[in-house]
């Protein structure tokens, strides 16, 4: 993906590895991504015929706060969100023999969609690299060609993104990642390294690194995705988050700012520590005078 490639090593752009926890099938791992939270093992006989979530999550605040939400792709996304997106298209996940159609139904969308301005959010689910791993497996001719396909996508996105950038002055998010990856054999659902380890790139031009500021991608958890989008759409963090705001977003930012970040997130955790734990007694800060949260609760 040369161009995926150039934008992680320009420095506009933060890559980690993501864990994902078993089971490593799709409706488990999309919930894990808008909440924050660990599905259980029950979610892989759900995924068959995913319900409404109800569990609170990074869409459905979205949605509260008046954005704007687009889908296109796999269908699992309009089941756990069916009253969520101002459009959408879904496609069916079964027909794993199909890695074409599949990708040309989410790919039909993009011109139209890019240049209007009526969204903040746009979700892109592709299937076709996924189908192919289950039809011939992760060392298929078929695989490159695919990844192609879709680097040519991430560049018609970014490109897009940043003309608008350029009127509006506002700069944007492009998330990639994968919801699982892919065992030696092309499947997935267990706990082997090949799958539950994906890919997580974050690309903005707000972003402060330097270009050639290389550095080997930092592993974090899957579920760290949550609050961090959270942060930057500048909505409250899924209650039952458990992940960590991916840090290296937010360097550039003013220190005050860094810590805001963090109390938000640290304040979310506390929660739900006290509502898992009835026993937990949170200690009082060490240091209120030099922190800014505590200085702000006290006038």
């Amino acid at each position: 993906m040369p161009y995926t490639t150039y934008l992680v090593e320009k420095g506009s752009s933060h890559s980690f590895v993501a864990e994902a926890k078993p089971p490593t099938v799709t409706m488990p791992r999309i919930k894990a991504l808008m909440t924050g939270s660990i599905p259980g093992f029950i979610d892989v006989i759900r995924n068959l015929n995913s319900p409404v979530l109800l569990e609170d999550n990074v869409v459905t605040r979205a949605k509260a706060a008046g954005k704007r939400i687009i889908f296109y792709g796999d269908d699992t996304w309009v089941k756990l969100f069916p009253k969520h997106f101002v459009e959408y298209d879904g496609t069916t996940s079964f027909i794993v023999s199909d890695y074409t159609e599949v990708d040309d139904n989410v790919t039909r969308h993009l011109d139209r969609v890019l240049k209007r301005r009526d969204w903040d959010v746009l979700i892109l689910h592709y299937l076709g690299l996924d189908h192919i791993g289950h039809i011939s497996g992760p060392h298929s001719p078929l695989i490159g060609r695919k990844l192609s396909e879709m680097d040519s996508i991430v560049m018609k996105i970014h490109t897009s993104l940043l003309a608008e950038e350029r009127e509006t002055l506002f700069p944007s998010l492009l998330v990639l990642c994968g919801d699982h990856g892919m065992s030696k054999a092309g499947g997935h659902g267990a706990s082997s390294i090949e799958e539950v380890n994906t890919a997580l790139v974050l690309i903005s031009s707000a972003f402060e690194r330097k270009p050639g500021d290389s550095r080997p991608p930092k592993h974090v958890q899957q579920t760290d995705l949550a609050a961090t989008l959270s942060v930057g759409l500048g909505l409250p963090i899924p209650r039952s988050n458990t992940g960590s705001l991916l840090f290296p977003v937010v360097e550039g930012k003013p220190m005050r700012e860094q810590l805001r970040f963090l109390h938000l997130n640290t304040v979310q955790l506390s929660k739900l520590l006290q509502e898992s734990v009835p026993s937990y007694k949170r200690g009082p800060c060490t240091a209120p005078a030099q922190c800014p949260p505590c200085a702000e609760q006290q006038g």
